[in-house]
């Protein structure tokens, strides 16, 4: 917040705000965001609420109004502006509010915030829910439990999960606790007091070994049966593993949860002399990777087929930026198809073996969708559910990495492996759960970043055969929208927070 920021318990003017309806300002030592918005009786209001995204810190003044709400400029997390509640995630806590008058075109702001931070949602159990299991305890599954407990939810949860730990932020992973920005106390999602404080019952390091959909049991593989009125299948995905020869290995690495990443340290750490560590796969995993790894001064080399990083994701214009920000740092890339690892070199089906001590795989992820399959579930390329994320059997949600389900931009099949689409599905489904019937109604969102520059993405294209770029490779400032059948369908952008935010607010939620 800048040194001259308005005093808002001094007052302000209407005629301040931005075009957009958004003012930042002091209330003593606390950065305080104002915003108009119309009620539903077409009745203008102001709120004033805190300055900062409760999800990263981003300010809120920078975002974007969108109707009663503010959306964060960085992770597009979403804040209703009547009560202060994270509405869309990556944000989970609401934003404090503060009281305000506003007397003809004068705007002031109490000097204490108000005793409660919004008015928590609020979902009618219309289903008769005494007991939700979830099982999975990746982004989905919390996601679920938290916003459960959050609308007023009083049955019984229970979370069950193959992974030895309590859920974490597996963004951080990639990003910052491989490099060493970030140490293991710093990814949990809640600490082990949350779920003792919220009466929730975690089963963790417990496979599940069936599903009675029927009768509504899920069996577990010690034995036991857990019996359920609404059940959350939040199952994630499994890195690939190519069938290669070496690529079973002891020092080949996948990177999915905090075991792999500390496995891959620990080899690093071992390793005699200058560790060299090939990437095989130039997606978001295998770049993220190779980052943290040059960050702690590792030899890395990026091997894939083709020459552009996330072309699929992100396009040509913007996948070279990408490229070269990692080669000012160090990255070196070669093109070619892996057929093979020694454990000294990786061996391609073309031209000279790259060498290296330790080899990452990052070639993608299968969704889990064996147990939804052998209950009988709908499966194609992903566990079928509507727009609420409901199966075809009532009281089965699917969300996260397995749900296919109808693009709200453009109504087709889709499904998508992003950690906020994760969150929000996820919360979506709590409130349907217990019969909200709230679709989908947010583009997907999804963010990656490189070397202090933030690689951002709305929306979902399956063709990037009319992709449009705007601005300069060169200055990293650009925006990409890619269209179908003339519509944009997805907008991806290095530098152009604002107008992701426009394009993403006027182009992809129009089309829902």
């Amino acid at each position: 917040m800048p040194d001259d920021a308005p005093d808002l318990t001094a007052g302000v003017s209407l005629s301040d705000f931005t075009s957009d309806g958004l003012l930042a300002g002091k209330v003593g030592d606390a950065d305080v965001l104002l915003a108009t918005w119309t009620d539903g009786l077409g009745i203008p209001q102001v709120s004033a609420l805190d300055a900062a995204c409760t999800h990263r810190g981003a300010p809120l003044a920078n975002g974007r109004r969108v109707g009663d709400s503010v959306v964060c400029p960085f992770h597009h997390a979403c804040f209703d502006l009547r009560t202060g509640e994270a509405t869309h995630a990556p944000a989970i806590e609401p934003l404090k509010k503060w009281a305000v008058t506003v007397d003809g075109d004068r705007v002031t702001v109490a000097a204490e915030p108000a005793p409660e931070p919004g008015t928590p949602l609020r979902v009618d159990d219309d289903r008769g829910v005494s007991r939700v299991v979830v099982v999975g305890g990746g982004a989905a599954g919390f996601a679920a439990v938290e916003r459960l407990r959050r609308i007023g939810y009083a049955g019984a949860i229970t979370v069950v999960s193959a992974e030895p730990g309590l859920p974490l932020d597996r963004t951080e992973l990639s990003k910052n606790y491989l490099s060493g920005g970030k140490q293991a106390e710093d990814l949990l999602m809640e600490p082990e007091s949350w779920y003792a404080e919220h009466d929730v019952q975690t089963r963790l390091g417990t496979s599940v070994a069936s599903l009675d959909v029927a009768e509504r049991v899920v069996a577990l593989a010690d034995g036991e049966e857990l019996p359920y009125d609404a059940l959350v299948l939040a199952t994630g995905s499994a890195p690939v593993r190519p069938n290669l020869p070496g690529f079973d290995r002891d020092d080949v690495f996948v990177l999915r949860d905090k075991g792999d990443a500390d496995a891959l340290l620990a080899a690093a750490q071992a390793a005699e002399g200058d560790v060299r560590v090939v990437v095989v796969g130039n997606g978001f995993i295998g770049l993220e990777v190779a980052q943290s790894l040059r960050q702690r001064e590792v030899d890395v080399t990026v091997v894939a087929p083709g020459a552009v990083p996330m072309r699929n994701q992100l396009g040509e214009d913007l996948g070279r930026v990408l490229r070269d920000l990692h080669e000012e740092n160090g990255t070196r890339f070669v093109e070619g198809r892996a057929t093979g690892w020694d454990g000294s070199a990786l061996q391609l089906e073309e031209g000279d073996p790259v060498p290296g001590d330790l080899l990452v795989v990052g070639v993608g992820v299968e969704p889990r969708t064996g147990l939804a399959e052998a209950a009988g579930l709908e499966v194609d390329d992903g566990v079928l559910v509507d727009a609420t994320f409901e199966t075809a059997v009532r009281g089965v949600f699917a969300v996260g990495d397995i749900a296919r389900f109808p693009d709200p931009v453009t109504g087709k099949p889709t499904r998508v492996e992003h950690w906020a689409h994760a969150q929000r599905s996820g919360a979506l489904a709590a409130m349907n759960l217990l019969g909200a019937q709230e679709p989908l109604s947010e583009p997907s969102f999804y963010w990656t970043m490189h070397y202090g520059k933030s690689f951002r993405l709305s929306g979902h294209a399956e063709s990037l055969e009319d992709a449009r770029a705007d601005g300069s490779a060169a200055e990293k400032s650009l925006l990409v929208t890619f269209r179908e059948d003339g519509q944009v369908v997805a907008a991806a952008g290095i530098g152009r927070d604002a107008d992701l935010l426009r394009v993403e607010d006027e182009e992809l939620r129009q089309a829902v």
